[in-house]
């Protein structure tokens, strides 16, 4: 904003007003961006800067270089595409977790140049358009929510605590070596890739889960009268397979090699979770008596609620919690801000 002169008296009058207009501004500039609640810090070798508003992501992340830390505040951004290896924070991936939730609207792109000294990190976050993962080795996404994601070259990525509503990967591409502990997912495609599940809830078509592992999960599928799926290849070890159609007489028997791994069997939705049908919004949570039957070869409950991380959506990075405008410029004709972070 260009602030003219003003025609006072004289020049440290002029200077004065010029003071006081550039402070006003300054303040009606705050108090706007400050009420969207949103607002990207970029932390650079011990060095912070603050961006602010929908696009407060687009510009921290043009500014960021491998290796840096960008943290959002509650709010909705607007995506960008994702070319650097950074930490991405965000306050939560759900409404209900402590200090709001952090969304990522638009779909966007993750490529990432494979011989990168970093690797990519999400935390926290929620983005409920398609993300394309181009290329990311040994990316790591954490307590977030995507809606879809597809991963024709994502090979040693790992999922924890997350919930993905659809999981597409490529027959042709490089994803090997990707593992979800004690995450939903809750559409896998039919191609067959070595993935890994451990203490998960997958919805998997036994015929169409090749060379995957499967180890204290809950698996389903809704299979119809005629449609009889073949035996595969997968290696499952400690885990429940819930056929969705109560009336149903296709069972886990379908994994016929994998027999001696316990695999247990059961049908219709409602006799395994408490509110869980297979649907969008619902938890995810064990009855009481298939969580004490049913047990994962460390001894906790099969499922996310077992295992080495327990499904919490609770983030673990510092969040944005207070943003403090000082009421008046310094002695630089800076506007002070502080923002506090906490846990």
């Amino acid at each position: 904003m260009i602030i003219p002169d003003v025609p006072m008296g004289n020049n440290r009058q002029n200077h004065t007003m010029k003071k006081i207009i550039l402070l006003v501004v300054a303040l009606m500039f705050s108090a706007a961006t400050f009420a969207q609640q949103q607002l990207a810090t970029l932390n650079h070798q011990n060095h912070t800067t603050a961006y602010y508003g929908a696009d407060a992501l687009i510009s921290a992340h043009a500014a960021a270089e491998n290796g840096d830390i960008i943290t959002l505040s509650p709010g909705v951004f607007n995506a960008t595409n994702i070319s650097k290896a950074v930490t991405i924070r965000g306050a939560g991936a759900w409404a209900d977790t402590t200090g709001g939730s952090t969304m990522i609207r638009n779909n966007f792109n993750i490529n990432i140049a494979r011989d990168n000294t970093y690797h990519l990190t999400m935390e926290g976050i929620n983005a409920y358009n398609n993300i394309q993962c181009d290329n990311a080795y040994n990316a790591q996404f954490i307590k977030c929510n995507f809606q879809w994601i597809g991963v024709p070259g994502s090979s040693n990525a790992s999922f924890v605590n997350c919930i993905l509503w659809y999981w597409n990967t490529s027959s042709s591409g490089n994803t090997a070596g990707t593992q979800f502990t004690n995450s939903v997912v809750m559409d896998c495609n039919n191609h067959a890739v070595p993935d890994t599940y451990i203490n998960c809830v997958v919805k998997q078509n036994p015929s169409q889960a090749s060379s995957r592992m499967f180890q204290n999960c809950v698996l389903y599928y809704n299979y119809t009268s005629g449609s009889t799926p073949s035996n595969n290849s997968t290696t499952s070890f400690n885990c429940l397979y819930v056929q969705m159609n109560a009336d149903s007489n296709y069972t886990a028997k379908l994994y016929a090699p994998l027999a001696s791994h316990e695999l247990w069997n059961e049908r219709g939705m409602n006799t395994v979770f408490k509110t869980f049908n297979g649907s969008v919004g619902e938890n995810f949570e064990l009855l009481d008596s298939i969580a004490n039957t049913y047990r994962g070869n460390d001894g906790t409950q099969i499922g996310i609620y077992g295992g080495p991380m327990p499904f919490d959506p609770r983030v673990t990075n510092p969040l944005i919690k207070r943003i403090n405008v000082a009421d008046r410029s310094n002695s630089e004709d800076k506007l002070p801000v502080t923002i506090e972070m906490g846990e």
